[in-house]
């Protein structure tokens, strides 16, 4: 789905809230900007400009800090709905506040993520790890792990140059229904050449009370039923100092 903006100059926004009407069907909904003079083949379908899950639709960023809107930008809209056995109608919404002036920092999201991966019948500690090492300076605001019903747990965590891991967040009760937002009070400044790696936990196990089916390998997939090993990343690049 594709909203046309009209604003006539660029913009910056402080705050977006999106807000389904029927979010007993919204498995999750996923906004990218697309600026003029591009398609939606330049378009990346993981990393967002916002986004909605269960427990997290609202982001308000902190002074200073913003995302860009650029005058006749497109927000293209992936929507991802699981049915119910009830014929239902959404008209989601996505509202956004302006800042005053231009923010120091600009907002971004990176994904570390792993498409190409097999969860066995009924196991219960499955582990997938995903890893990007970082090509320049970084502060990362916050952290946004997401899985499907079988995930279990999720960590970030990074590695320096010399090869010292440190735990960045540790999400030990990962919680499909109620999926969050970590964010700093105040910004990690990451250094080029280090690595973050992202691991989450999954049981496809009977014991898992909302296994849609135990006895199924569990593949890459937008439903429900199937899985995500997706470890969002907002973050500012820091300006260089003379």
């Amino acid at each position: 789905l594709v909203i046309q903006t009209d604003e006539k100059s660029d913009q910056w926004v402080q705050s977006v809230q999106i807000r389904p009407s029927s979010p007993e069907v919204v498995h999750h909904v996923l906004v990218m900007m697309l600026p003029p003079g591009k398609s939606a083949r330049d378009l990346n379908q993981i990393d967002y400009w916002a986004a909605y899950a269960p427990g997290n639709g609202t982001h308000i960023y902190a002074d200073g800090y913003g995302r860009k809107l650029p005058r006749g930008s497109k927000l293209v809209l992936s929507m991802h709905y699981t049915p119910n056995g009830t014929a239902t109608v959404d008209q989601t919404e996505i509202a956004v506040q302006f800042t005053k002036k231009a923010p120091e920092f600009e907002v971004r999201t990176a994904s570390l993520v792993d498409t190409d991966f097999t969860i066995p019948p009924g196991a219960e500690n499955h582990k997938i790890t995903a890893t990007v090492k970082l090509p320049r300076d970084i502060m990362i605001l916050g952290y946004f792990p997401h899985s499907h019903l079988r995930g279990k747990a999720a960590r970030y965590e990074v590695i320096s140059r010399s090869g010292k891991s440190d735990i960045l967040l540790d999400v030990p009760g990962y919680d499909f229904n109620w999926q969050l937002f970590y964010e700093y009070t105040k910004p990690k400044s990451i250094r080029r050449g280090s690595t973050l790696k992202y691991t989450a936990w999954y049981d496809n196990s009977e014991n898992n009370p909302a296994n849609p089916d135990p006895t199924k390998a569990v593949r890459w997939g937008n439903q429900t039923f199937e899985e995500m090993h997706l470890g969002y990343v907002e973050f500012v690049v820091p300006r260089r100092r003379n």
